[in-house]
């Protein structure tokens, strides 16, 4: 998020590119916790994004796979919406 190199990074569920401020706004709680850990390779924002080899100011993520498990980090900690409330337009009721 401190890299001036990159102005932009994928969102995991648009899959379009936004502003890496606007990122940092909706997936703040997700990003807070990838501060890294040690040996905890899941723990490192490295683990989840590359450089976009053909626009080297986007930050995309590696795969399906690490694309989900980023996101399931914001279902677990509660600060995303399910793809399901999405689709509905509504958020579940607590």
């Amino acid at each position: 998020m401190k890299s001036k190199k990159i102005t932009s990074i994928q969102d995991p569920i648009v899959e379009m590119e936004i502003d890496k401020e606007e990122f940092e706004k909706i997936y703040k709680e997700i990003v807070e916790e990838l501060q890294g850990n040690g040996d905890v390779l899941e723990s490192y924002i490295d683990y989840y994004f590359t450089i976009n080899p053909l626009k080297s100011y986007v930050l995309s993520f590696r795969s399906e796979k690490e694309k989900n498990e980023f996101y399931d980090i914001g279902l677990k900690k509660d600060s995303v919406l399910s793809l399901v409330e999405i689709h509905e337009g509504e958020p579940k009721q607590k």
